[in-house]
């Protein structure tokens, strides 16, 4: 806990430098191509053709109560493409930036920090459409849509907490950042994004609350598409916080114990 309220300080004391990489790493990921910024937006929407087409037109697939498959799979896909896309960025990062990892007077646990900045960007604009697409079928989110900025800061936790452990390890264990498309995918099909709940046999559901992108993308769902309170599922929430605190304290904790070693392993 003594790591993290340290960090909170050190994030406030540099948080000039912060938003100058940011807006460093903004610029060298999509200024410099020809699309800029539209190419943030264009990955994932080409996912999201890829699913529509063999779900919904293929398989028939719809929601549940009749959602259309589209508007089910696209709000809990708006998460995940933001935490995948946190994840494999914060992996690389301390290797990326390691000429400031070798000046010790800068806080290198803000580099995912950066990265969840840079990211933000095309997750808002991923947002603005996902938007447009729930008003296109007639869904209009209501006051509980406002609860899309705790659902936000859910996944920006989680984020966070996992990219400190990452990003120390893959220093000295560049397999990890090799590993992470095999380990993300199969978080992906282990959380409820693309099937529903109800696919689970109802012994079995409990355990869902202990993956905590379930959290994350039933309450990017629940602003956006169902207008449900985050607090309809306390245990949920719960085990959600608890689970993020365990994995933000040893992050922070792998990070600071690992930090040391950085500039001789770089």
């Amino acid at each position: 806990m003594q790591a993290i309220i340290i960090f909170g300080k050190e994030l406030i004391a540099y948080r000039r430098v912060v938003f100058s990489l940011a807006v460093r790493g903004f610029q060298s990921r999509y200024i410099g191509t020809g699309g800029g910024i539209i190419w943030s937006i264009v990955q994932p929407l080409a996912t999201v053709f890829v699913f529509w087409i063999v779900f919904s037109i293929g398989f028939k697939a719809e929601g549940p109560n009749g959602v259309p498959f589209i508007l089910y799979f696209m709000t809990a896909f708006l998460p995940w493409h933001f935490v995948n896309e946190v994840l494999n960025t914060s992996t690389n990062t301390v290797l990326a930036n390691r000429h400031l990892v070798k000046k010790m007077v800068f806080p290198t646990e803000t580099l995912p920090v950066v990265e969840i900045m840079v990211a933000t960007v095309g997750h808002l604009i991923l947002l603005a459409f996902t938007i447009l697409l729930l008003l296109i079928h007639g869904v209009i989110p209501g006051l509980g849509g406002l609860q899309i900025a705790y659902a936000y800061l859910c996944a920006v936790a989680l984020s966070l907490g996992l990219g400190w452990s990452l990003a120390a390890t893959n220093v000295f264990h560049r397999d990890i950042n090799q590993s992470m498309a095999t380990l993300l995918n199969f978080w992906f099909w282990m959380t409820p994004i693309v099937w529903s709940v109800d696919m689970v046999p109802e012994k079995w559901r409990p355990l869902l609350m202990f993956n905590p992108m379930f959290h994350v993308v039933e309450n990017y769902r629940g602003a956006l598409l169902y207008n449900r309170p985050v607090w309809s599922d306390m245990p949920q929430l719960l085990i959600f916080w608890a689970i993020v605190l365990l994995v933000g304290i040893g992050g922070a904790y792998v990070f600071r114990r690992l930090k040391p070693e950085f500039a001789d392993v770089l």
